[in-house]
């Protein structure tokens, strides 16, 4: 039980405090670490009584504290699974972020999910987005197209010019949803921040320079995204969204205002990891919003074609939020 108690206590310190020297580390889901010591006593108290499953408490334990959301798996009891095709009558907002990885079959296959407005990483060439916006909302849709990132909305987009180093990563538009109450203007800002090294030889001493350094670029990149948006506060509609390349919990995300949500954490059900596709570990793709965009479902849906889950998230703007 000691060894078990040691052990748990030394993987939970890099996931509380997430420094940079140790995201060699982070970058997996905790369970990484602690399900063979799991795995190895139950092997063990089949054979020598039930007292040995004892031991495993502090890892299970451990686990639970540590892993991403695990609310949303207590949701998934309490309530149904959020209907991926939309009820008649739904006046929510849906928004989708999905990279698609290139792929137009990515994007053609989002229609039957009736989305509002889709935030794209890893978009298409100009003319398959066309393709995309006419086939998810006729020739009434909208687009906006960078050199990674796309827009493709129910509703006029308006392209925001920013002023950084880092605009194939990042990009921002202003959109005008009509609510009974009138208009309401959305600031969207889709991101694609650097991919990790994907290494695992934690042997050699270059495998955790590499993880630090890239870890050093994603926060100066983040860093000017941010200071080149336009300004806003808590009582506007923003939403910062897409594949950040880092997973849920990272300190990265302690740069966008405290006043920010992320949206599976607050109204997330079931497992909402979204890379790789088909069977995904960690959840790098996010939608972050201001109090007044309300996320009321949440969930992730496996992609046709491409190699990250497509996350779906239904809105509500609550235009008197201040005075709630």
């Amino acid at each position: 039980m000691i060894l078990s108690i040691s052990y748990s206590i030394a993987v939970s310190i890099p996931y509380g405090l997430r420094p940079d020297a140790w995201l060699a580390l982070t970058v997996f889901p905790v369970w990484v670490w602690t399900a063979p010591p799991v795995l190895i006593v139950l092997m063990i108290g089949l054979f020598s009584g039930r007292r040995y499953l004892l031991v495993t408490f502090p890892l299970l334990l451990v686990t639970y504290i540590a892993s991403d959301t695990p609310t949303a798996f207590l949701r998934e009891i309490i309530h149904n699974a959020p209907p991926t095709v939309r009820l008649s009558g739904d006046q929510s907002l849906r928004i989708i972020s999905h990279n698609c990885h290139h792929l137009p079959s990515s994007l053609l296959a989002l229609k039957k999910y009736d989305p509002d407005i889709v935030l794209i990483q890893e978009t298409l060439k100009t003319i398959e987005l066309e393709e995309a916006r006419i086939h998810l909302f006729g020739d009434a849709g909208f687009s906006l197209r960078g050199s990674d990132l796309s827009i493709l909305s129910r509703y006029p987009l308006t392209q925001i010019s920013l002023d950084n180093n880092y605009q194939n990563y990042c990009m921002a538009a202003r959109t005008s949803i009509p609510t009974q109450n009138g208009a309401e203007s959305i600031l969207l800002v889709p991101v694609h921040l650097y991919s990790p090294p994907f290494r695992y030889e934690l042997w050699q001493s270059d495998c955790w320079q590499s993880y630090t350094q890239h870890r050093i670029a994603q926060k100066e990149q983040f860093n000017a995204i941010m200071d080149s948006l336009p300004d806003f506060n808590v009582s506007d509609n923003v939403i910062i969204g897409g594949d950040f390349n880092a997973t849920a919990g990272d300190h990265i995300f302690e740069r966008l205002p405290a006043f920010m949500r992320e949206s599976f954490q607050e109204a997330g059900v079931g497992w909402g990891c979204s890379f790789p596709s088909k069977y995904p570990v960690v959840r790098i793709d996010q939608l972050w919003t201001t109090p007044r965009m309300k996320p009321v479902r949440c969930h992730t849906v496996d992609s046709e074609s491409s190699d990250h889950r497509v996350v779906i998230v239904d809105y509500e703007l609550i235009p008197d939020w201040l005075q709630q």
